[in-house]
């Protein structure tokens, strides 16, 4: 398992790496900075409400609770394709139709087999393509690990009736909480706080191992449902 203290530490080299001081990143992420210190000491714990104000300064969450970089996708043509719906409702049922058209290209074209890590990134969609509204990434965790509810809040330290609200998202993991979900999933922990629409990220995500003609399809789809909603 991975070791909390190395996110603290890692958080405070973070911080000195761009040259800000504590003063100034409390005065950002509105808490004191007392408050802050304590956080780079591991006195307290970094909570979803920090990891929000870092990611508004910014910062990458995923390699502060990690120490990996998570690649969202080399380009952002996904991203600039679903910009400019005429509504939300639009532009959901167009992603929703995107992630199953990328699900149906990856498995007739055994996209996997020259990519690690795939398999379950395509898991992941298909899971989220079925529960659109009502996904939680807890529990598809959970469900792949083929673990009940009690098993999983006891591998997060946590009481069943704090671990099922965060299942059902209505509170989110703090930074230790991650990175245990990290080591027992491999997800990225910006997949948990769904701070950005983590569709979005997990269509960059998968768009890469595609080539320029199935990208090329991909984004026309996208401008013709543009088009028609």
């Amino acid at each position: 398992m991975s070791d909390y203290k190395k996110v603290f530490r890692r958080l405070a080299a973070y911080r000195k790496g761009r040259g800000i001081t504590q003063e100034r990143v409390a005065e950002k992420i509105h808490i004191s900075q007392e408050q802050y210190s304590y956080l780079e000491n591991g006195i307290s714990k970094m909570t979803d409400k920090d990891l929000r104000g870092f990611l508004e300064l910014g910062w990458n969450i995923d390699y502060i609770i990690t120490g990996e970089e998570t690649f969202y996708g080399s380009e952002n043509k996904v991203e600039e394709a679903f910009a400019g719906f005429k509504d939300e409702e639009g532009k959901e049922f167009a992603m929703k139709l995107c992630a199953e058209v990328m699900i149906i290209k990856a498995v007739r074209g055994r996209l996997w087999e020259n990519h690690g890590g795939l398999k379950e990134k395509l898991e992941l969609l298909s899971d989220m393509v079925d529960s659109w509204q009502d996904f939680s990434m807890c529990h598809h965790v959970r469900k792949r690990l083929k673990i009940s509810q009690l098993v999983m809040a006891e591998k997060l330290g946590l009481g069943i009736k704090k671990y099922r609200e965060i299942e059902r998202e209505i509170k989110y993991p703090d930074a230790e909480m991650l990175l245990t979900l990290y080591d027992m999933s491999g997800y990225p922990p910006m997949l948990f706080l769904d701070f950005y629409d983590r569709r979005l990220l997990l269509l960059k995500l998968v768009w890469d191992v595609f080539g320029d003609k199935d990208k090329e399809e991909i984004l026309d789809f996208i401008y013709y449902m543009k088009k028609i909603l």
